[in-house]
């Protein structure tokens, strides 16, 4: 089975670049983690900083509704604040007992208030033979051979991926 194809050199050419990509990759993060380490007493000292002075201004907020009667909040420096009404948050102890309840007392807004959900089991018809898989209606797409590469150490790429992620966003 002689195609003529140097997968030894290209398989040798790409774990060069990924083994370069790997020695870029970490001076890259021990770089950042010298500049964190630099930056990192500022940090704790202006982000405990900000806490105390967000306290300081929830209890001011706190202590003086009358300001917030009209309007409600404030915009000073950039930041938001005073008062806003809160979603609240509904909940029933028994599910059956609530679906009942609506059926009896709300039949006409049933299908709006009442989920009901019925799904094949991907999963499960997954393990069915495909003769009874096509007795069901159900097609298996995508089931043929497919070039595939993947490097046996993938720590690398996660690091990669995320950086790009990072830049990209």
């Amino acid at each position: 089975m002689e195609s003529g194809v140097d997968f030894d050199r290209m398989a040798q050419d790409l774990a060069g670049a990924r083994m370069m990509l790997k020695e870029r990759v970490q001076a890259l993060e021990a770089e950042v983690a010298a500049l964190k380490r630099k930056q990192l007493p500022a940090i704790r000292k202006w982000a405990e900083a900000a806490a105390e002075n967000q306290l300081a201004l929830h209890d001011a907020i706190k202590e003086s509704p009358e300001s917030f009667v009209k309007p409600r909040t404030m915009i000073l420096h950039g930041i938001r604040f005073g008062y806003q009404k809160q979603k609240g948050e509904i909940s029933w102890e028994d599910e059956a007992k609530v679906v009942m309840l609506i059926r009896k007392h709300f039949p006409e807004q049933e299908e709006m208030l009442i989920k009901v959900t019925e799904t094949p089991v991907k999963k499960a018809l997954g393990r069915l033979p495909a003769a009874d898989l096509k007795k069901l209606g159900v097609t298996v797409d995508n089931d043929t051979d497919e070039v595939f590469i993947k490097a046996t150490d993938s720590d690398i790429d996660r690091i990669v991926e995320a950086i790009l992620k990072t830049e990209t966003e």
